[in-house]
């Protein structure tokens, strides 16, 4: 499942969501936000914001109205 996940993520240049993804592969969420994270974690997955930046980069990630409202992105590492 993880290949599905990367080959659904390929030509998604603003990424995609959990639930997103989700719907797509027809998988609970908790299953594809493992995958997500084993990812993320080996570099092949960037995890952004919902502006398509990278929250780690902003200094004020851990108050961000939009990322609480509309979650994280998923994107290849390219």
């Amino acid at each position: 499942m993880l290949n599905q996940l990367l080959k659904l993520l390929e030509n998604k240049e603003n990424g995609l969501s959990l639930s997103e993804i989700s719907r797509s592969l027809q998988a609970q969420p908790s299953a594809v936000i493992a995958m997500l994270n084993l990812l993320v974690q080996k570099g092949k997955l960037l995890e952004i914001g919902p502006d398509g930046g990278h929250c780690a980069t902003c200094g004020v990630v851990s108050d961000c109205n939009l990322l609480a409202a509309r979650g994280k992105r998923y994107l290849i590492n390219s």
